[in-house]
């Protein structure tokens, strides 16, 4: 396969040569020229063929190109000769690439491989060899890719046991846009959208099928969200069921559960049948979901909590899988606390004991705190984080004694000092979010001692921690590690983020992602300087170095944060912070929460660029600068525009930054309404303190912005000057 088009932007790194010390994560501009090979081979030995063949296929020398590709795959490591392979599948005629594919297999078997290979058989036509290679393949964990292309080739073989495996992989897997493409080109009933379009026709009532075929149109318009429609054809998949015709696959009782949730509101009938059904199939597959959605009904029906509970109970013990408990779990969790705050209370530390994922039950506890606050129950928090604390997220848990702590401080809660001291130092340390551990900093008066207060800013976040010579024990990829070091040393930055992205920085060391988004970074900022459009790097190198901060068990240094937290578009930001007055960490927290530094993205809701302004605020500001003609992806215009419409907002909100932030999200006027709510709620007048504001704001998304915000913005000021963090603190939160 021939490595992608190279962006026309590119073509300006063909200069650029790094000279790199991954040992001591250094990255150095030497040249503007391409390395000597020598260097090249010194540094990567063998591997460096691949990069070299890279260079010549870009040069137009195939030949030349191909033969570094083959000596890649003799001499070379396993991640840079299977790229090469790959490579040599898209050199010469349908054999060469034929039999390319062949070795591919042979020398590299695996997915990714097999993905290939069966690509190239499918486009040359060799379907014989296609679905010889994909025989026995695993539906559960194959990629969708290969099992579609398997299946057309099925197809057009005239394949006996194509129904059959067609059947499977429709039943036996979560739909995906693989499994449309594939019904709507390959399998589509001719007349199922016309009966459905005519439910009353002739032909949808004489309409000819078999079970097989029902049940995949079945869940292709479950996918579709079809509900009344799926609703009103369920009785003929029970029918199927109850003659024994067809086996209650797990994923077609999914379906079932969903369509009657959402196509009726008969909640307690569907509950009573459900529940029969799951009697009926004790000790089977579907018994899980039979037991689930009867739950669900019963829950949605209001006033059913012990039987919604005993359903959900039933779902935990029939699970067959960790996700399937921590799933019905999460429900029973949910449905006592819309029951009972005082029940949640009582049996958290039991139910904690329980759970697989904790990160999956965080939302829930988001739910608590609010429950908990609203009720006024502020002693209660003290006990939640001491009975969860380690068994949910360090997150969940720094949150519960955080707020303990600021409880007590608060006269809300009843504890001494020294208990409020002891929460906030639970809260500063594990895998919290840099919110809590920096505020409870905060609280424990840490700047007066920079080095504990460093530990804390740059350790890990969102696992716990690890003592690092067991890191350094970990066995990494050395090979994966080759190859992406090797795209950045010899001058091929497109290709670094793509191959990172089927791994997620997992399997290499922290300093090797660490060093890609720096080298990413310094490739942005080259680009920008040139002039050229593409500044897609910044993104791809925060994204990197926010993934190694989350996978890392150790201590980073201050050079990696500023790479999760880093300043670009700093001449932008520092010109317009100082023009409005608002502070620049204030400003990088805001565009790095709001567009990841990508200038050109847009939401799904049509806000746009660095700032993610709507067209039509970004309308308004324009006529007030008098601006007829500008673009909301011109990074300037955009900080600009932003910074301006922020330091209103801060302006309007009494000169507060978290207020500033709550109203850019939601609106200045419903920030206003939640303020009130807030005062009532905890029996103040005034003087709220905006840390338990912002934990009773009514969304979650928007507590969760306001927590990013914060701490980003104190994270960016502590590395600019770590001396200002008790005065960055309070000028935050006033």
């Amino acid at each position: 396969m021939r490595p992608a088009v190279l962006p026309r932007s590119f073509h300006n790194f063909r200069r650029l040569t790094i000279n790199f010390l991954a040992t001591f994560f250094v990255l150095n501009v030497v040249s503007c020229k391409a390395p000597p090979q020598s260097e090249g081979q010194k540094r990567f030995g063998n591997d460096s063929d691949y990069f070299i063949g890279l260079r010549f296929l870009q040069e137009g020398n195939e030949k030349a190109a191909r033969e570094k590709f083959k000596y890649c795959i003799k001499k070379g490591t396993k991640a840079c000769g299977q790229k090469s392979a790959e490579a040599l599948c898209g050199f010469g005629n349908i054999q060469e690439k034929n039999a390319a594919a062949e070795n591919l297999l042979k020398l590299y078997p695996g997915d990714e491989s097999l993905l290939i290979a069966a690509r190239q058989f499918s486009a040359s036509g060799e379907i014989n060899r296609l679905i010889d290679i994909t025989t026995g393949l695993d539906f559960s964990k194959a990629k969708n890719e290969v099992i579609r292309l398997r299946l057309e080739a099925m197809g057009r073989r005239g394949d006996s046991a194509y129904e059959t495996e067609v059947y499977r992989w429709f039943t036996e897997c979560p739909l995906s846009t693989e499994h449309y493409q594939f019904y709507r080109d390959y399998y589509k009933h001719p007349d199922f959208e016309t009966a459905y379009q005519n439910p009353d026709s002739d032909l949808a009532a004489n309409l000819t099928y078999t079970p097989q075929q029902f049940a995949i149109h079945y869940r292709i318009e479950s996918y579709k969200r079809n509900y009344s429609y799926t609703t009103q054809c369920s009785s003929i998949l029970e029918k199927y069921y109850a003659e024994k015709i067809l086996e209650p696959a797990p994923q077609l009782i999914s379906d079932l559960g969903k369509n009657y949730l959402y196509g009726t509101m008969d909640f307690v009938k569907n509950a009573g049948y459900f529940s029969k059904l799951a009697r009926d199939n004790a000790g089977s597959p579907a018994e899980f979901y039979f037991w689930f959605y009867a739950g669900r009904y019963y829950e949605k029906a209001g006033i059913y909590y012990r039987q919604s509970r005993s359903c959900f109970e039933a779902a935990i013990a029939a699970a067959t899988s960790p996700e399937q408990k921590d799933n019905a779990l999460w429900y029973l969790l949910n449905t006592s606390l819309n029951f009972s705050v005082d029940s949640i209370i009582d049996s958290i530390g039991e139910y904690s004991r329980q759970w697989n994922d904790c990160e999956y039950f965080e939302d829930f506890f988001e739910q608590l705190v609010s429950a908990l606050l609203a009720a006024g129950k502020w002693n209660e928090f003290g006990r939640i984080y001491k009975a969860i604390d380690g068994y949910a997220s360090d997150l969940t848990t720094a949150q519960f004694a955080y707020l303990y702590g600021r409880l007590i401080q608060e006269g809300l809660a009843t504890g001494s000092a020294d208990e409020a001291e002891k929460a906030f130092k639970r809260a500063c340390y594990g895998g919290s979010s840099v919110y809590y551990k920096s505020l409870a900093a905060y609280r424990l008066g840490l700047w007066e001692n920079p080095a504990a207060l460093k530990k804390i800013m740059c350790a890990p976040t969102a696992v716990r921690q690890a003592d690092s010579a067991l890191e350094a024990s970990e066995a990494y990829d050395k090979s994966l590690e080759n190859l992406l070091l090797g795209y950045a040393y010899f001058g091929f930055p497109e290709l670094i983020y793509p191959e990172w992205q089927k791994i997620q920085g997992q399997t290499i060391s922290p300093e090797t992602n660490f060093y890609l988004s720096d080298f990413l970074a310094k490739c942005a900022s080259l680009e920008k300087a040139e002039e050229n459009e593409n500044t897609d790097y910044y993104t791809q190198s925060l994204r990197i170095a926010a993934r190694a901060q989350r996978l890392s068990k150790r201590q980073l240094t201050r050079d990696e944060l500023a790479l999760v937290y880093p300043c670009n578009y700093k001449e932008f930001v520092s010109k317009y912070c100082d023009e409005y007055k608002v502070s620049q960490p204030v400003m990088f927290a805001l565009i790095r929460s709001e567009s990841f530094f990508d200038a050109d993205v847009m939401s799904s809701a049509g806000a746009v660029g660095l700032t993610q302004l709507m067209e039509f605020t970004g309308s308004d500001i324009a006529r007030r600068f008098k601006m007829q003609d500008y673009s909301l992806t011109d990074p300037e215009t955009n900080i600009r525009f932003g910074t301006w419409y922020l330091a209103n907002l801060i302006s309007r909100c009494d000169n507060s930054a978290l207020l500033g932030f709550f109203s850019y999200n939601a609106g200045i006027n419903r920030v206003r309404r939640w303020q009130k709510s807030s005062l009532i709620e905890f029996g103040k007048k005034s003087n709220m303190p905006l840390d338990l504001f912002l934990e009773t704001v009514p969304y979650a998304e928007t507590r969760e912005y306001g927590r990013k915000l914060i701490s980003a913005s104190i994270a960016y000021d502590w590395l600019d000057s770590p001396a200002r963090f008790q005065q960055t603190v309070e000028e935050l939160l006033k």
